[in-house]
């Protein structure tokens, strides 16, 4: 599948939330994952600026098979960074940014009861995130390659996408050899007044193999409650 089909996919798949079995979902998904991004470090003045770095934090919400996830015991956040900007191209209200790398991207455990609750905090990176989001057990690791960000300045809402290899975390065995390339991080970003200060965008995504197939109905609103 081409990047362009890809975006329109997984803005029209994530925008729908459609519901599918369990046993399809574990066939192309990896985990869903729902947060806020933000530039760090930021030379430039408008996002997506050459030099940027791009990084973000967020919760997990859903880890599929053949990961293994306690999500009534364990909370499951992520954390990307290692993304700079490096080339942007405008078409009308469109903004196209290209991003070098790799970039490191981790899914971590920790416990509910015992661990630390994460907390986005405000002007990222500080005392809180992404301290909050990585002290966990990383469970997933993996590099992201050929990452480009298309935002549209009109509306203030984009989408993004890159290609995701499993390099490591206590889970990686978990996941044969043969299939520790070929995914593909995907997400689509919008503003609102929910954003946490400091913070570009709220973020909703997958990891996944084939076309993406949601499997929570979480609405934008939803957010509210899990920033803190």
């Amino acid at each position: 599948m081409n990047r362009s089909a890809t975006w329109a996919c997984v803005g029209l798949a994530l925008a729908l939330a459609v519901t599918v079995p369990a046993a399809a979902r574990a066939q192309s998904l990896l985990f869903d994952y729902v947060g806020f991004d933000y530039e760090y470090p930021k030379f430039g003045p408008t996002f997506g600026s050459i030099g940027n770095g791009y990084q973000g934090v967020g919760e997990v919400q859903v880890v599929a098979a053949p990961l293994v996830s306690d999500q009534t015991n364990y909370q499951y956040t992520y954390f990307f960074d290692g993304l700079t900007a490096s080339n942007v191209q405008t078409s009308g209200s469109f903004v196209i940014i290209t991003y070098s790398g790799p970039g490191t991207l981790t899914v971590y455990e920790d416990s509910r009861s015992t661990g630390t609750a994460f907390d986005y905090g405000t002007n990222p990176p500080n005392a809180v995130a992404p301290p909050s989001f990585i002290d966990g057990t990383a469970i997933l690791v993996g590099s992201l390659t050929n990452f480009r960000y298309v935002f549209n300045t009109s509306t203030g809402s984009g989408s993004f996408d890159a290609d995701f290899s499993a390099t490591g975390g206590t889970q990686l065995s978990n996941l044969p050899t043969n299939q520790r390339d070929g995914w593909t991080f995907a997400g689509v970003t919008q503003n609102s007044n929910t954003i946490p200060t400091g913070y570009a965008h709220q973020v909703k995504g997958q990891t996944f193999l084939n076309p993406p197939l949601p499997t929570q109905n979480t609405s934008w609103g939803g957010l509210k409650r899990r920033y803190r």
